[in-house]
């Protein structure tokens, strides 16, 4: 186990996924996590996948969970019935004692509840001077859907707050992620502000209340619906959901081979690797007249409006498939740095001969479950300057037993607090007064390496929690997926490249990578200096740079800093403070480790894509989505910060003052997120495949067609969730739908074989039938509201113009003003958290080049010959430009 977090104490009340995801990573990195569980147990201990077996019964049935298996490694479990409305005065008391002697508290019960039972955040400053409480909800503590006590699921903050509206194909339902990836991203998020309000209390004195607004959280991921908001204010439009793959001559999507499925992803300046690939097959050649080859028609630069290319592609392209297995394929397409990567199942990344390699791995030992698969911690450190050495992989201990240490832990809170805990605050607001608070990363300089959505993710993060953020952008180079699809994108097809290429009034202006809403996504607050550093002079200045920054973050392909001379070693030995944080996709090391491809590409290969879509269709009707980067950018973040603090002391003080390199694997991050499908796999050899809307632990559980709103007469495209988390949820949901039911009809609530969740599962499509047959004579809106003042988990699947609308967004002053002077100013989305700490930046759009003479004439402190020097090479500018230095 990684000791990056010894040190830190945490009491973890939450339940379900999110808080003890949360619990997890600072677990997982060395800090103290007692687990408060009610008597009977986290209902995670109930959750599957559970394999052909079912739900296991008897006495040991709780400690066999693979869900909780996974979540709750290196915790200690005690017991405590928090969770009634009057728990008993021995819990209560028992829990205070723990928060007393602890820095952190994870906690997710309705907003009020703490309060109640005499434990609120007001009743923990006084216990814990500098206590961080935090608060993972649905929607927050405030607001209108929290007073009426309105419940959340997976699925509900997905369709509410995510992009589930855009997901999935045009001519059927929206569809979700898969399995309970949206809460661990909420989990994962909100070890942010979490780590950042640690490291505020220790430097302060002073406490915090972060508010992680699952809701909120997604509304903010970087997964389309930030890009998707800004688009719908740059021009109106909502995003409507894809037709099934298309054909196209730059084909993107899933490709049947020998043995399953492959992810075929080429971007339009990438067709001359696929046609390299094909034509090293001996396809795609032509038969020798002019203009019968792929390389030639592709040679034109109006080959996009070629009518006949997509069939010329396609005739190469499927006979090469099928000429291959799904390993084979993208192996072939990887050689000449085609993003093509395979179709994995869970149980196929098992056997993977590049996780394999790496140790992603371990064979844990568990009291009750036996030999137990779990993965490694999802970032690895490596100290000095000894290459990847001594970055081997941290082995968890095991998740505990129900209890297991509740005797031992209840046995030293009763002799007294543990050696080095707080005492209580004499301050009546539980305030211990050192220094005015600070954000955690004010006077630290971070130079941004990063392209498309991950690296650049990570940045905001940091920029926001104060570090001044320094983009280094080559203006020769245009990074595409980053500022836009292309440079100068003609006026005539903006609107046909899509809601991830967007501009505001449908305009590129004159310079669209000012003004571009993916990158206005994370672009917030960072400066920009142009430098071309393939050149010498370019080379030598950003080594410069280097004596200047505290944290370097990139996100290329493995083997580019090493061709700019900025390796590990390199970076080390010229500043040994520099923390280097380095974010490939499949690590860097490792038979897979230099593969090219998006987010999406490396999903499919690591298990998560084959766990998402409907459930009777097959790999065409996915479109692509890129949980990876929203999962990268939070715990890349997150690991920074913990470095960062080893490196200068939580509290200013005892740091090592060396930086080390974060290699983060951002493959093995995202499969924490889908980690007890690989214990049912190892256990069981599942192969799961994809449920569509429904879940393994949850029944119904569903996306149902509703009627058309009055309102809005001119959209019949009208969805509703609603996910039934327990017995009560559906005996609750019974009792509304049987008073709406048919003549006739039998009623729900009385039907023994859905008084379980097995034979709910069992009988799920009878069920979704009567749930369509009344969501269809109701608005979206009408069954949101029916089913909660019910109690039962629900919400409308929301367009970008009806979260916009959302009264709980709307209470909460959610949506933000934002731009910059290229791109004009408009409403963008807020932040993913909210707290009661220091106020943190809200800043313009970064614009290429803004920051030219601060970087180079103020820190650098370059003479007039020096800058000179970088003018006359083009270094300096505020376009993107031709080789010979005139703009594009």
């Amino acid at each position: 186990m990684s000791q990056l977090l010894a040190g830190i104490r945490v009491v973890e009340l939450a339940t379900g996924i999110s808080g003890p995801y949360l619990g997890k990573l600072f677990a997982d990195h060395g800090a103290d996590v007692i687990k408060v569980e009610p008597s009977g147990g986290d209902p995670a201990r109930r959750h599957g996948p559970w394999g052909a077996s079912g739900t296991p019964s008897g006495a040991d049935s709780l400690e066999r969970s693979p869900l909780f298996l996974h979540l709750n490694t290196n915790k200690r479990s005690v017991i405590a019935d928090l969770g009634t409305p009057s728990p008993s005065a021995d819990d209560v008391d028992f829990v205070r004692t723990l928060v007393a002697e602890s820095d952190i508290v994870i906690e997710s019960f309705a907003p009020g509840h703490l309060d109640g039972i005499g434990l609120g955040y007001k009743t923990m400053c006084r216990l814990r001077p500098g206590i961080v409480l935090t608060s993972i909800t649905p929607f927050g503590q405030t607001g209108p859907y929290v007073e009426a006590g309105y419940q959340g699921s997976d699925i509900v903050t997905y369709a509410m707050g995510g992009p589930m509206w855009g997901t999935g194909i045009d001519e059927r339902e929206p569809v979700k992620l898969s399995g309970d990836v949206t809460s661990y991203q909420v989990g994962n998020l909100a070890a942010v502000p979490t780590l950042a309000a640690y490291l505020i209390s220790r430097r302060s004195g002073r406490p915090a209340h972060v508010d992680v607004s699952a809701f909120e959280a997604q509304a903010g991921t970087i997964d389309r619906r930030s890009s998707y908001l800004i688009y719908q204010a740059y021009t109106g439009a909502d995003v409507a959901r894809e037709p099934r793959q298309p054909q196209r001559a730059s084909p993107v999507g899933f490709y049947p081979v020998t043995d399953g499925w492959a992810l075929v992803f080429t971007l339009p300046t990438w067709a001359p690797r696929m046609v390299q690939t094909l034509a090293a097959a001996g396809l795609g050649l032509g038969d020798g007249e002019q203009g019968s080859s792929l390389a030639e028609r592709f040679a034109n630069p109006g080959w996009v409006f070629d009518p006949d290319l997509p069939d010329m592609v396609e005739t190469a392209l499927y006979p090469w498939l099928f000429s291959h297995s799904k390993a084979s394929v993208a192996a072939a397409a990887q050689v000449h740095k085609w993003a093509v990567t395979p179709l994995n199942a869970p149980v196929d990344v098992l056997d993977d001969e590049h996780f394999v390699s790496r140790g992603a791995f371990v064979e844990v030992e568990h009291a009750v479950a036996g030999t137990v698969t779990q993965l490694t911690a999802p970032f690895r450190m490596h100290e000095g300057s000894d290459s990847l050495s001594d970055g081997s992989p941290d082995v968890p201990t095991a998740a505990p037993l129900l209890g297991e240490h509740d005797a031992e832990v209840r046995a030293r809170v009763t002799e007294g607090p543990a050696d080095g805990a707080p005492a209580r605050s004499d301050h009546p607001d539980g305030l211990v007064r050192r220094e005015p608070p600070g954000l955690p990363l004010d006077g630290i300089r971070v130079l941004d390496l990063t392209v498309v959505w991950a690296g650049p993710g990570c940045t905001m993060y940091l920029s926001d929690l104060g570090a001044e953020v320094i983009r280094v952008d080559n203006p020769f180079v245009f990074p595409t997926a980053t500022r836009g699809l292309m440079a100068r994108p003609p006026a005539e097809i903006v609107q046909e490249l899509g809601p991830l290429s967007g501009y505001p009034d449908n305009d590129p202006g004159p310079r669209p990578w000012n003004r571009q809403n993916m990158f206005s996504s994370h672009g917030r607050g960072k400066l920009s200096c142009t430098l071309d550093p393939r050149t010498e002079l370019g080379c030598e200045t950003l080594r410069r740079l280097l004596d200047h920054v505290d944290v370097i973050v990139e996100n290329n392909s493995i083997g580019v800093l090493a061709k700019l001379g900025m390796d590990w070693e390199t970076v080390h030995a010229a500043n040994p403070r520099t923390i280097m944080a380095r974010m490939p996709p499949m690590g860097l090391d490792g038979p897979s480790a230099d593969w090219l491809g998006f987010g999406a590409n490396f999903e499919a290969m690591c298990g998560l894509t084959g766990l998402r879509g409907y459930a009777d269709d097959d790999p065409t009707s996915l479109t692509s989505v890129f949980h990876m980067d929203p999962a990268s950018a939070a715990t890349a973040a997150f690991a920074v910060l913990a470095v960062l603090a080893r490196r200068d002391g939580a509290d200013k003080e005892g740091g090592t003052g060396v930086g080390e390199l974060i290699e983060f694997s951002q493959s093995e991050n995202v499969m924490q997120h889908i980690g007890e499908y690989f214990i049912d796999a190892a256990a069981n050899g599942t192969r799961h495949q994809p449920l569509g809307n429904r879940s393994v632990a949850r029944a119904p559980q569903g996306c149902y067609r509703c009627a058309v709103d009055p309102a809005r007469p001119d959209q019949d495209d009208e969805w509703a969730v609603i996910a039934c988390e327990n017995d009560a949820d559906w005996q609750a949901l019974a009792d509304l739908l049987d008073r709406h039911r048919p003549d006739g009809a039998l009623a729900l609530g009385d039907d023994e074989r859905f008084a379980t969740l097995d034979g709910r599962i069992a009988h799920h499509d009878e069920i979704d039938d009567r749930i369509s047959a009344w969501t269809q004579q109701l608005t979206s809106a009408e069954v949101f509201r029916q089913c909660q003042q019910a109690g039962v988990p629900a919400g409308p699947v929301l367009r970008e113009s009806q979260l916009r609308a959302d009264p709980q967004m709307a209470d909460r002053c959610w949506f933000r003003q934002n731009g910059s002077v290229e791109q004009g100013w408009h409403s963008f989305p807020g932040r993913q958290w909210g707290w009661d700490g220091p106020e943190m930046p809200w800043r313009p759009i970064g614009i290429l080049g803004d920051a030219n003479e601060y970087v180079f004439r103020h820190i650098l402190s370059l003479d007039d010959a020096e800058w000179q020097a970088l003018c006359d090479e083009g270094h300096i500018s505020r376009d993107y430009l031709q080789p010979d230095g005139t703009p594009l």
